[in-house]
């Protein structure tokens, strides 16, 4: 949302889930579902000439990367047997790593990624943008698409403190374990992964925490990272209209701006912060940055 509200930058949000989005008539960012939006109409239209077929039709015939669903889920498309294909292609995809890239990519696969491609062109040939922001958080997709794209795919790893991950994901109810299992297991699978296979001038590693308290700063850090000249008005979220697939609710309330919340150095406490400490979360919060 933040990159997004740049003249020449367009956010997409969690585009991956653009077909899931289509088949339950979900909203798009600027309040109308994504089949109704003008934006993303002009986008189908243009699509279809490309794939000869209108993806509002058969919102999964166009195939992006693996996403599994936590939210919002098409449970007649999300079953056990995709959910059991979607790990099957990511232990292929592991596997494909630690052969050093000896394993081709599965046709599925292929086929996610040029299709990414052809998004992203119609999406900046319609929006006239040189920038365009894809917060599908794969760690995976991104390497392969930064592999795809030389010189024209960067990659940003924003964190957060883990103790204030987990401390929101408690008071929604999750149980220790799970509160702190895919924090962790996002972070230690990415942060390696990215390291290793993202030129070092094409990633960048940037904390919540600098985004809340200095948004100047930080926005200029980024404008500067995706080689955009930075604009004062990326610091007002509500300044413009953005049209970002699926996501969080604050993609709907860009008026109460940004704020910094660490409740968690005073809410955060007995139990919870010891299994923190002693489930490892500690250590991966050095490995971010965080004392």
């Amino acid at each position: 949302m933040f990159v997004g509200g740049h003249s020449q930058a367009v956010s997409l949000g969690e585009v991956n889930f653009l077909g899931k989005a289509i088949a339950l008539q979900e909203a798009c960012s600027c309040g109308l579902s994504v089949c109704e939006c003008s934006v993303w109409s002009r986008v189908y239209g243009k699509l279809a000439d490309r794939i000869g077929f209108d993806i509002r039709v058969r919102p999964y015939a166009f195939r992006l990367w693996d996403a599994l669903a936590w939210n919002g889920v098409d449970k007649s498309r999300q079953t056990s047997a995709y959910t059991l294909m979607v790990y099957l292609r990511k232990v292929w995809l592991e596997t494909r790593l630690l052969s050093g890239n000896l394993l081709p990519l599965l046709p599925s696969q292929r086929e996610a990624l040029v299709n990414k491609v052809i998004l992203y062109d119609i999406v900046a040939r319609q929006r006239c943008v040189k920038l365009l922001i894809d917060s599908s958080k794969n760690a995976r997709e991104a390497v392969e698409l930064h592999r795809l794209l030389p010189g024209n795919m960067k990659v940003v790893l924003l964190v957060r403190d883990g103790r204030g991950v987990f401390l929101s994901r408690r008071k929604s109810g999750i149980s220790q374990r799970e509160s702190l299992r895919g924090w962790m297991n996002y972070y230690r699978r990415s942060l390696s992964l990215l390291e290793k296979r993202i030129n070092a001038e094409d990633l960048l590693i940037l904390r919540y925490e600098d985004l809340a308290a200095n948004p100047k700063k930080f926005g200029r850090t980024l404008c500067a990272f995706a080689g955009v000249e930075f604009e004062q008005n990326i610091l007002e979220l509500g300044a413009s209209v953005r049209h970002m697939v699926n996501g969080n609710d604050t993609r709907f309330g860009a008026d109460n701006g940004i704020c910094l919340d660490e409740r968690w150095k005073s809410e955060l406490l007995g139990d919870d912060l010891d299994y923190f400490v002693k489930s490892g979360g500690e250590e991966l919060n050095r490995c971010l940055g965080y004392r």
